[in-house]
């Protein structure tokens, strides 16, 4: 495999945009809405155009989709999605029914349904590519604005002629269609500017859309919108990903034996974080959209339909961080916490059968107390990120006779998702703390990792005795409250000589010890081609249509990963790569330091050195340097600066090529007819459906070098790189489903509907799951040796990243909803569901026919010495699965029956309760929920309109939130997202039926997001988010 050559555009903040403007709270913007879902017996000409104009007017409209759909399913028309500030479309997203939403920066990224990630999306009813899940199912809406769509749909129940994607539903855009608009010429124009609490830019947007409707026989529309966004996103916590030990009194802490929080025993354990942050960290997006349409009446009976659609954005995430850490070394226990510095929980251990230990002592959560402290960092990061992606439809709309009519229809997407990924530690103390030195000839240790850096002192034990085998920097630490409290010594030793100065504030004691540079470039291209067909019969009793069709999707996804490893050579002259540009790393064979210490005084004459006072909820930290993220914004030609030329060598076990294959049929009957005095309407339906999977993993080698340009490379070693792909393993495999679906809507009255839905759905993994790369491991044990000599490495065990045999996402759904219009604006509804999961996924071992060092297959067990034929292969798979259940409730209405100015108010509001069960059990042994799954989420607005102005304050609330378990031997801690509760604001004034302007608040009240393990005083992370102010101006003709 060639290396990669990566090129990554240039990062522009964006500064004008011209899009759709259905911004965000802004009234006056019209728009005309999708046609809704009518019942069998509703003549097409009763979906004329409808003009929604004004918030109360589109809440009815979204009211009448879901009222007149013959499936369980919600809306939000365009103009009720420009009635709060959503920046992308998760944020419209989470004001519906049983929909959660994930944020990055205070904005709406990755959506579930029900608790459940496994979320179809499509582009109006059809399969669409979007650039932040090129490689997962999970819908990411980070790169599409909510400027960009004339509606939404969340169908919560299937219908045989709709995709077989989805576990709990789908998710389906509506973009404008210029039949839809006016006779003539449409255009509108928006422009906003946004301030927020914490940052010191003003971001702007600018959108507009323009479209020709010509008597219905041509029209076209084009919809433009550029903006650049900067958030806030500072955290304090922990560091990395779940980086931790378990600190026992009795082995761990600088002595055996010790009792570090004084209650007279040494029984107890410790969750130790590896080091603790304050960040002050931003994310950069630039966003542009571009979507048109073209409609022609080709004849009578015969229209045609262009659609395109297009997004990009260049997305960069900074940050720096005041870093105090244990430099994992073996003694785990850094710390000494202050009599309340630490919370007791009981002590207990899971076996391999799930049964629970209860051991002595307790197992602490440590809050506040001194930091032994062995390595001290201004830790910067750039990952710079570009998305874009294009989707395409053509589509010819036919009726053949009065009764039977049809469409083909063929769909083309191109999905892109690269970041390159930069990371610089610069050490504040000299790294003798960790014996880490810069050697010279032979490994001889020339000087400390960081020369000019603090010494430190001897570590003490909570009595204050001295242990002179461990040195350390003593650093206090508190989490109280909201905060993050540091407190940072001032007397220290350089050189044996004493010097008094606040740590971290003389920027000559700084070095940039330590970088590295990863990346990906992950791409995915779609086609479908789709032959649709509706027979409505005569005389048929209640079976008044069917309709009929055959799909065939491809889906192509690549996923090629890289490690920068900046090139030198050893003493000897031989080339050699290194992830680590180190100056404690050492070159392979001859032990010398090729990396010198760079000090940030050297750096700070070359610009790149910046000073940064400003971390959001922590205090005492003062000013300190760091290497300035914003100038790695283009993290390759940075490393190529400092560090000289860098090598994007493959990163195997994070690569693969990946085809899917879909081939369906389906056939669904509609219904519409009576039950006494009732009537009904509904459909019934089966779908087949044909997967065919071809992938190919990558298999990484055993060989300690590479080729690249011509020059061999040494990669073994502790270099950080990983050995070339030795082979691509290629797995060929199908299967096929067979998903009924049964919708039923039984009209107890006018008002009021009792709905029944089954279905059966399929959905597949994200493709890091099936076809992540392979790591074998050989060895020279099996004593075979080829003909000419050379000694046979037999493979003996592997470990593989995806598993191509994965079965699917597999569920039985069923749901059952009453609905009660009881006026023109007002709506209650109640709805049970019920979600079968067949499985999810675990580790487990299985048995690979994996090649020896020759090419042939022997599977040599090193216990018995016998060739099996196959390997046992640690991976993923299926185990049992489990159940999403639970309750929605909605209520919308418009205080019209009252008098004077409270008639111009009205409420919506919904909740959802949906507890579920996972295959992962906690500390104490209970079953956790779903990933990503909330147990409550609620939603309230409270909303005014008259004739000019309009305003609405929303709440959305979210209980804990499941991430993970964080398994550290036999403990076992679930990892929450604590509850969170989002407030925002907006009012609008229409100065006429052209000229608008509007003010937006978002997260008015500074919500964080806290992570936590297992218990909410055990904190991990807490993300701290801006609150935002949006000023707008529209206008239309």
């Amino acid at each position: 495999m060639n290396h990669i050559q990566h090129t990554k555009r240039n990062f522009n903040k964006q500064k004008l945009a011209i899009c759709v403007g259905l911004g965000l709270l802004n009234s006056v913007f019209t728009v005309h809405a999708q046609e809704v879902e009518a019942s069998a017996t509703q003549p097409d000409d009763a979906l004329e155009v409808i003009e929604v104009r004004g918030l109360k007017s589109s809440l009815i409209q979204s009211m009448n989709n879901k009222r007149f759909s013959n499936t369980i399913t919600d809306s939000i028309t365009a103009t009720d999605i420009g009635k709060l500030p959503d920046v992308t479309i998760a944020d419209s997203l989470q004001r519906i029914t049983g929909v959660q939403i994930n944020r990055s920066g205070g904005e709406g990224t990755s959506v579930n349904i029900r608790g459940v990630g496994q979320v179809g999306t499509t582009l109006n009813g059809e399969q669409m590519l979007s650039a932040s899940a090129v490689t997962t199912v999970q819908p990411n809406f980070t790169d599409i604005p909510s400027t960009m769509v004339s509606g939404l749909d969340v169908y919560k129940s299937r219908e045989a002629k709709q995709i077989s994607s989805g576990t709990s539903g789908v998710i389906d855009l509506k973009t404008y269609r210029p039949f839809k608009l006016d006779d003539g010429f449409t255009f509108n124009a928006k422009a906003e500017l946004t301030d927020g609490s914490m940052g010191d830019e003003t971001d702007e947007l600018v959108s507009a859309f323009f479209g020709y409707n010509h008597d219905r026989d041509f029209g076209f529309t084009l919809n433009v919108s550029v903006s650049n966004k900067n958030l806030a996103d500072y955290v304090i916590g922990s560091t990395g990903n779940d980086w931790g030990f378990a600190a026992t009194e009795a082995s761990t802490f600088a002595q055996n034996n010790v009792d570090a929080n004084g209650n007279g025993n040494t029984d107890d354990t410790y969750y130790a974080f590896q080091g603790h942050q304050a960040a002050n960290q931003y994310i950069a997006r630039d966003r542009v959209g571009v979507n048109g349409s073209f409609q022609w009446q080709v004849a009578d009976r015969v229209e045609l339909v262009a659609d395109v659609f297009y997004t990009q954005m260049d997305e960069l995430q900074t940050q720096a961080a005041f870093i105090a850490a244990q430099a994992w070394q073996g003694v785990t226990g850094w710390f000494t916490p202050t009599s309340s510095g630490f919370t007791a929980h009981p002590h207990q251990t899971k076996n391999a059968d799930g049964s629970i230990n209860t051991l002595p002592g307790s197992f602490n959560s440590f809050s506040a107390g001194v930091l032994q402290s062995r390595r001290n960092m201004a830790h910067s990061e750039a990952n710079a990120i570009d998305r874009e992606a294009l989707n395409t439809n053509l589509e010819l709309n036919f009726d053949l006779t009065d009764n039977l009519s049809g469409s083909v229809r063929w769909v083309h997407g191109k999905a892109t998702d690269d970041n390159a990924l930069s990371v610089v530690d610069s050490y504040i103390n000299s790294g003798s703390q960790v014996n880490a030195t810069y050697k010279g000839e032979g490994g001889v240790a020339l000087s400390d990792v960081n020369p000019w850096g603090y010494d430190g002192q001897f570590a003490q034990l909570p009595d204050g005795t001295e242990v002179e085998d461990f040195t350390m920097i003593p650093i206090g630490i508190e989490y109280t409250g909201s905060s993050q409290v540091w407190d940072l010594p001032t007397t220290h030793i350089i050189d044996g000589q004493e010097v008094n100065e606040i740590f971290g504030s003389n920027i000559a004691r700084y070095s940039a010890t330590s970088a590295n540079l990863t990346g990906a470039q992950k791409e995915a291209e779609l086609d479908v081609l789709r032959l649709d067909g509706k027979y409505v019969f005569d005389d048929l009793g209640p079976v008044v249509s069917s309709e009929f069709g055959i799909r065939y999707g491809k889906r192509d996804v690549t996923q090629l990963s890289w490690i920068g490893g900046v090139a030198r050579t050893n003493q000897y002259g031989d080339a050699f790569l290194s992830r680590w540009k180190d100056s404690a790393s050492q070159a392979p064979e001859t032990l010398e330091s090729f990396i010198d210490p760079i000090s940030f005084e050297s750096l700070d004459q070359k610009g790149l050195i910046t000073q940064l006072s400003d971390f959001q909820g922590a205090s005492g930290l003062g000013t300190l340097y760091f290497v300035d993220p914003d100038k790695m914004s283009d993290p390759l030609a940075w490393h190529n600066e400092v560090y000289g030329q860098n090598i994007q060598s493959p990163d195997g076990a994070n690569s693969y090529d990946l085809t899917e294959k879909n081939s369906e049929a389906y056939v669904q009957l509609n219904l519409d007819g009576e039950l006494g005095e009732m009537s009904y309407r509904g459909n019934v339906g089966l779908r087949y459906v044909k997967t065919e999977l071809d992938i190919n993993q990558s298999e990484l080698g055993t060989s300690g070098t590479a080729t690249y340009n011509g020059v061999s490379y040494i990669l073994s070693g502790a270099l950080g790189m990983l050995p070339p792909t030795a082979a691509l393993l290629n797995t060929e495999r199908e299967y096929s489903d067979v998903l009924p679906s049964v919708n039923l809507s039984l009209n107890l009255t006018d008002e009021q509907i009792l709905r029944f839905s089954y279905s059966k759905t399929v959905t597949p993994h994200d493709t890091n799951n099936l076809a992540g790369g392979i790591n074998v491991t050989r060895v020279l044990a099996c004593d075979l040796q080829e003909p000419d000599g050379t000694s046979i490495f037999c493979a003996t065990q592997a470990t593989q990243q995806g598993n191509p045999q994965l079965d699917p996402w597999r569920s039985t759904n069923y749901d059952v909803s009453y609905e009660w219009y009881f006026s023109e604006s007002g709506m209650l509804s109640v709805a049970a569901f019920y979600i079968d999961i067949e499985s999810f996924i675990g580790n487990t071992t299985v048995q690979l026919a994996l090649e020896d060092s020759d090419g042939v297959v022997r599977g040599y067990n090193l216990e018995t010495g016998e060739f099996t034929g196959t390997v046992p292969t640690t991976t993923k798979g299926n185990v049992d699965g489990g159940s999403v259940k639970g309750i929605e409730i909605g209520y919308q209405q418009g205080f019209d029956f009252l008098d004077g100015i409270w008639r111009n108010f009205g409420i919506t509001a919904n909740y959802t309760y949906s507890p579920s069960e996972s295959g992962d059990t906690d500390y104490y042994g209970e079953s956790t929920p779903m990933l990503d799954n909330s147990e409550h989420q609620a939603n309230f607005a409270l909303w005014y309109e008259d004739d000019a102005l309009q305003g609405r304050i929303a709440a959305n609330y979210r209980s804990k939130t499941f991430m993970s378990v964080r398994r550290l031997g036999s403990y076992e801690l679930a990892k929450f997202i604590e509850p969170t509760l989002y407030l925002d604001a907006s009012v609008s004034y229409d100065f006429n039926e052209n000229l608008s302007v509007s003010l937006q608040g978002t997260n008015l009240t500074e919500e964080t997001r806290d992570t936590y393990l297992q218990w909410e005083d055990l904190i991990d992370k807490r993300y701290i988010n801006e609150r935002r102010f949006t000023l707008g101006a529209q206008y239309r003709f």
